[in-house]
């Protein structure tokens, strides 16, 4: 975490890319190589498997959802549309440092984000507490919904189960994903942004297969810019 603070520290001076290259920086110096090396092997199966080819793209009907944020509040992709175009964002968790820098940068985005008459929510894995403490530590002025055992991650194609391998390290690293998630699948989403218009229809997938690899938030305002025009 000590990385995703410094890298927020440094402000719009660096572009979103640049904090995850410096979180990515130090978590190489300081995690063992044989655990970089699984994490890297995730990664590669991740491509090869061809999910992100295969998850939800632009162009196609986006599945309609309804989720509750950690307060209980429902949110409802159907009823958003009939104000404008929403803007989903999905992300692994607060233990991910990448993620704190992600939504960060969505932040500071959010202002302009709903300048278009867009409404913006991200959406995890984790239990309604672990979402709360997601908003509270990272001042989100957006609601972090509560995607419980990953079912409206999959039904966009993005929930992938990681392998034993990989699992053995993360623990042995200590790092307990059932607890965060409630769920001891130990299924992850991939992270991903997307735009989907009134109609329904995504006009915006960028699907993140390496996590540690983000499109920047700025590339959201040109598509809600003609939106808007439209």
């Amino acid at each position: 975490m000590l990385a995703a603070n410094r890298a927020a520290r440094d402000g719009r001076k660096m572009s979103l890319q640049d904090k995850l290259d410096a979180v990515k920086a130090e978590d190489l110096a300081k995690t063992p190589p044989n655990v970089t090396l699984v994490r890297q092997r995730a990664v590669e199966a991740l491509v090869t498997s061809g999910l992100g080819e295969r998850a939800a793209q632009a162009g196609e009907q986006a599945p309609p959802f309804r989720l509750h944020d950690g307060r209980g509040r429902a949110f409802s992709s159907r009823e958003a549309l009939r104000r404008g175009p929403i803007v989903v964002v999905f992300y692994r968790g607060r233990w991910c440092p990448y993620c704190t820098v992600d939504l960060r940068a969505i932040e500071l985005a959010s202002h302009d984000i709903r300048s278009f008459g867009a409404s913006l929510v991200v959406v995890s894995q984790q239990t309604a507490d672990n979402s709360l403490e997601t908003q509270r530590r990272n001042e989100l002025s957006f609601a972090s919904l509560v995607d419980a055992g990953g079912k409206v991650a999959h039904t966009f194609g993005l929930r992938w189960k990681a392998s034993d391998e990989l699992r053995a390290v993360e623990e042995v690293c200590g790092m307990d994903l059932a607890s965060f998630n409630g769920d001891p699948s130990w299924t992850l989403t991939m992270p991903a942004r997307y735009i989907v218009a009134p109609d329904g229809m995504i006009e915006y997938a960028d699907i993140s297969v390496d996590y540690t690899r983000r499109g920047d938030p700025s590339e959201l305002l040109p598509v809600l810019a003609h939106l808007a025009k439209h």
